[in-house]
């Protein structure tokens, strides 16, 4: 009988989730914008909404328990997990969380990071937490730009929290915005649960229970990937999008030797199918791509360094397109 609950609750949830863009996509956030003061933004205060819940209505974790990759059965081998190493310490976040709470304070190999995910855009990116000289803590906002999600680092004093775009990597308002303060992506990955213990067996995975009475196995954002050319909210495309590209084509933007470059999935995959891999040069780094057929995801490496993992962010076309038009797309689509 609870388990019945649980599922008409994520039902409803689900449900929510669907309608949520005739709702809430037309409305702006109004004049407190959840409580931020946006007197000084970098992007324009009337694109950013309301997502729905209020400032952290969706909390985010802070050093949450883990366990070791042998206890983690009920973790199935597909499941999707943003993997990060730093040095010898290796540590799986499943999606399964993520989707309810969207960014993760920890501290791995002694490094304070911030691992976050934004369904609406299904977008995946680690930083470091150490930013202008302070080791912040970030939570959830409850707005949005662009469809992507903006934290907030916290602070002793409301007034001075300011908003932080995850897709842009930088702060967007207050005044860390007016510090010009940037997020530092580090290396991750987003891949199957299976192939990431399959690397790192003695890896760490976050553990289900969080504190929170979230249902984790069910996906309420699970139509809305479905639907390949349709958002949730008003997102203003920076760049045209190709013919043949739909605005949910995956992409993973990869930086290498102070250069970034995004490669679609649906290119790597075509590559991979002629010559085995995709292989392209990032400044003087050589980065080779390959599209895993089982599991649908993409590995990023060097022929030169296979060991290393590259900062890379994954993102849906449209976040891409609205966020990071200054990246070049693989393979001859100029920067904007």
């Amino acid at each position: 009988m609870r388990h019945s609950r649980c599922s008409r609750r994520t039902a409803r949830w689900e449900a929510a989730v669907l309608v949520m863009a005739v709702l809430v996509a037309p409305v702006r956030a109004a004049d407190d914008w959840n409580g931020f003061d946006v007197s000084f933004s970098l992007v324009p205060p009337d694109q950013i909404l309301r997502g729905g819940p209020p400032k952290d209505g969706i909390p985010a974790l802070t050093d949450p328990p883990v366990r070791p990759a042998d206890r983690a059965d009920d973790l199935r081998a597909d499941d999707w997990v943003i993997g990060v190493r730093i040095g010898s310490d290796a540590r799986a976040y499943p999606l399964r969380i993520l989707v309810w709470h969207e960014a993760v304070n920890d501290t791995l190999g002694g490094m304070p990071v911030l691992v976050t995910y934004c369904p609406l855009c299904n977008s995946a990116l680690v930083f470091d937490r150490n930013v202008g000289g302070q080791v912040r803590e970030f939570g959830i906002s409850g707005l949005l730009y662009n469809s992507n999600l903006l934290l907030y680092d916290r602070q002793p004093v409301p007034s001075q929290e300011s908003l932080w775009s995850q897709g842009m990597m930088r702060a967007v308002t207050g005044p860390a915005a007016r510090a010009g303060l940037r997020l530092t992506p580090i290396p991750s990955e987003m891949l199957p649960w299976g192939e990431w213990k399959k690397r790192y067996p003695q890896t760490t995975v976050l553990s289900f229970p969080t504190g929170y009475g979230r249902n984790y196995f069910q996906d309420p954002y699970r139509r809305y990937h479905l639907l390949q050319d349709q958002v949730l909210f008003p997102v203003r495309l920076r760049r045209p999008k190709p013919k043949g590209v739909r605005l949910k084509d995956m992409v993973v933007v990869v930086q290498a030797d102070s250069t970034l470059r995004a490669y679609r999935f649906e290119d790597v995959k075509s590559q991979t199918q002629k010559a085995g891999f995709l292989e392209d040069r990032l400044g003087s780094v050589r980065v080779r791509l390959t599209y895993v057929e089982k599991g649908r995801w993409v590995r990023v490496e060097s022929p030169d360094d296979p060991d290393r993992l590259w900062p890379v962010a994954y993102m849906y076309w449209f976040a891409l397109a609205s966020l990071l038009p200054e990246v070049e797309v693989y393979p001859s689509d100029p920067p904007r």
